[in-house]
C-alpha cells in the first residue's frame, strides 16, 4: 500500500478504519493533522462525525495519508505499553469550552486518573462539572486526548465511548507501564 505524500485536498478529511484490540477504531485527518481516532462503534458516533465534517466543511474519503499511519504506529506503540505520549498535530472540532476541556484533559499525566470535578477545577469553572462531562464525552481523538483517564469523584469508572471495560483495559495499561 503506498501512502501519497501531502496528497490532501481541503474538502475532504482522510479517513481509515482499523482493528486494535481495544476494538475497531475509525481514525481521520484533515490538513495534515489527526481530527479523528475514536471508536467506530460508540453510541455517539454520528454526533461526533457529523460534527467533525460540518465544522470543517468536508466529507470523509476513505484515503490513507502519512498522518494516519503515523497515528497507527504511535497508537500501536501505545497499546504495547512502549509509547507514554504522541508527537501526532492534532486538530480540534468544536466549542470554544470544548477545546479548553479537551486541552485541560491532555495534562492529566500517564498513569494518573482525575475526576470530572478535578477537570473543572483545572478550567477555573468549579460549577461546571456537568459541562466538563459532556464535553468529555464529544471528545473525537480518544486515547490522544486521554478521556479515558477521567473517573467519577469516588473512583468509580464512568461511561466511555469504547466501554468500561475498555476503560479498564487502559488504565491498567497505563498502571503498569507508568512504574517502567
Amino acid at each position: 500500500m503506498s501512502i501519497k505524500e501531502g496528497f490532501h485536498k481541503m474538502d475532504q478529511i482522510n479517513i481509515q478504519y482499523y482493528k486494535t484490540r481495544i476494538g475497531e477504531l475509525i481514525l481521520g485527518s484533515f490538513d495534515r493533522k489527526l481530527c479523528l481516532l475514536d471508536f467506530r462503534y460508540r453510541r455517539m458516533r454520528t454526533t461526533v462525525d457529523k460534527r467533525i465534517k460540518v465544522g470543517l466543511k468536508a466529507e470523509f474519503i476513505e484515503q490513507d495519508d502519512e498522518i494516519l499511519w503515523k497515528a497507527r504506529k504511535q497508537l500501536d506503540e501505545y497499546l504495547d505499553g512502549d509509547r507514554t505520549c504522541f508527537d501526532i498535530p492534532i486538530l480540534m472540532v468544536g466549542s470554544d469550552f470544548q477545546k479548553h476541556v479537551w486541552k485541560a484533559l491532555m495534562q492529566v499525566p500517564y498513569g494518573k486518573t482525575a475526576s470530572y470535578l478535578d477537570l473543572a477545577k483545572t478550567i477555573c469553572n468549579e460549577k461546571a462539572v456537568r459541562a466538563v462531562a459532556g464535553a468529555n464525552g464529544a471528545n473525537s481523538i480518544a486515547i490522544i486526548i486521554p478521556c479515558h483517564r477521567i473517573v467519577g469523584s469516588n473512583g468509580e469508572l464512568v461511561g466511555y465511548g469504547g466501554g468500561i471495560p475498555v476503560k479498564k483495559r487502559l488504565l491498567k495499561l497505563e498502571h503498569e507501564n507508568s512504574f517502567l
